[in-house]
């Protein structure tokens, strides 16, 4: 029996489609964070292994503590936090710790013009040049209490810095985003300094950097597939009442 050539380079396409169907590249990033937070003399440390799912929008960290835990986030702020040394699990929801809210989704998807911004309300009300770097402002909306524009400055299209403020002469908090690096698809900063200024003139520092990123069109690691045991008990079932 005779196959046309048409028909095989139909059948081929399809195979083909498929296969980038389901396997997109850099659809899954994995990078560890090391953070540090300086707060009234005493800073105090923590490491994460973070593993992201581009094709589902799902953020699942690996908590190197005392304590070691699980947690998984979707882009409905669906939160699960797994502590593998007593088999809990702990729920909860909130909007602001969406996989969607995360940083490494906004520059994953080549989404640093607002880095979130215009999600929260924010509006765009200027873009102006200083000297070569490109600067935008951004109108808290009115719910947003105590802060009033958000300043992002870009070089070469990529933002190098964030200053929120409550009016013209009072900065809130302010955002450095350094060591650019490619990845193909998109560049991220390895990284990103923020200082919070309280009332009572004091700061808080907090430092984060990203290592060891990879970017890879497979599940290769058991934690961007991660599944919370079925047997495991809610936090504090346990404990007597």
């Amino acid at each position: 029996m005779k196959i046309s050539f048409q028909l095989i380079i139909s059948f081929f396409c399809i195979l083909l489609s498929g296969s980038l169907l389901y396997a997109q590249p850099g659809s899954y990033i994995s990078l560890k964070q090391h953070t540090e937070v300086l707060e009234n003399g005493k800073k105090i440390s923590n490491d994460v292994d973070l593993f992201f799912d581009n094709n589902k929008h799902t953020i699942t960290k690996y908590y190197h503590a005392s304590t070691e835990f699980v947690m998984i986030s979707n882009a409905l702020g669906e939160i699960k936090t797994y502590y593998p040394g007593t088999n809990e699990v702990g729920y909860k929801q909130m909007s602001e710790l969406s996989s969607k809210r995360n940083l490494i989704y906004y520059f994953a998807n080549n989404l640093t013009d607002h880095l979130g911004l215009a999600e929260e309300g924010f509006n765009l009300v200027s873009n102006t040049y200083e000297n070569q770097f490109y600067v935008t402002l951004w109108k808290a909306p009115s719910i947003l209490k105590g802060i009033e524009t958000v300043k992002m400055v870009f070089d070469n299209g990529l933002p190098v810095y964030s200053e929120y403020q409550a009016n013209k002469k009072k900065i809130l908090k302010k955002i450095y985003y350094t060591n650019y690096k490619d990845f193909n698809q998109f560049r991220l900063p390895l990284k990103i300094i923020e200082i919070s200024y309280l009332p009572t003139g004091d700061s808080i520092i907090n430092r984060t950097l990203f290592s060891n990123v990879k970017v890879a069109s497979l599940a290769d690691n058991k934690y961007f597939n991660f599944k919370i045991p079925e047997n495991a008990k809610p936090i504090g079932a346990n404990k007597s009442k």
